[in-house]
């Protein structure tokens, strides 16, 4: 593949995105229309269950936000941008099964919230791998990769 260093990013870039809008508009429109359809005025937290319920799933959702956008990038940088954008991308999933779910009802966002969690998990370990391996590579001359592909040969190249 030819192209520029940051050519390799426009991946976790679309995907970071397509997160902008789940939160930034998606989510935070849902909020809105509850407010409006319950006429529960800013800065008032508290309503009928179903705002409440709304409510919290954007605020959970923002709660998360931050983690899961760095390990989106931290794992694209130091591991590679395929798998930590897919990572992200069932993230996304996960989180859109979780809103709506706990809109309709709070046990429905379970599976939803696990979806999402064991994505975000991937992507921290997809984070750790990276930079753990870049750390020992350029400060103590260790390839994990290098020693890896030698007990497992089908693993040739570097991530």
């Amino acid at each position: 593949m030819g192209g520029s260093v940051i050519d390799q990013y426009a991946l976790p870039a679309v995907v970071t995105l397509l997160g902008v809008y789940q939160l930034g508009v998606r989510f935070t429109t849902a909020v809105v229309r509850s407010r409006q359809k319950f006429q529960v005025k800013v800065p008032e937290t508290n309503g009928p269950a179903e705002f409440v319920r709304t409510y919290r799933a954007h605020q959970n959702t923002i709660e998360y936000y931050t983690v899961s956008l760095a390990c989106l990038w931290i794992g694209s940088i130091f591991f590679h941008p395929v798998p930590a954008s897919f990572a992200y991308l069932g993230y996304l999933f996960g989180r859109e099964k979780y809103f709506w779910g706990y809109i309709k009802e709070a046990d429905k966002r379970i599976s939803g919230f696990y979806i999402s969690i064991n994505c975000l998990i991937v992507l921290f370990a997809l984070s750790i791998w990276g930079v753990a391996h870049k750390l020992l590579r350029f400060y103590l001359n260790i390839d994990i990769y290098q020693l890896v592909s030698t007990h497992i040969p089908l693993l040739k190249g570097e991530l």
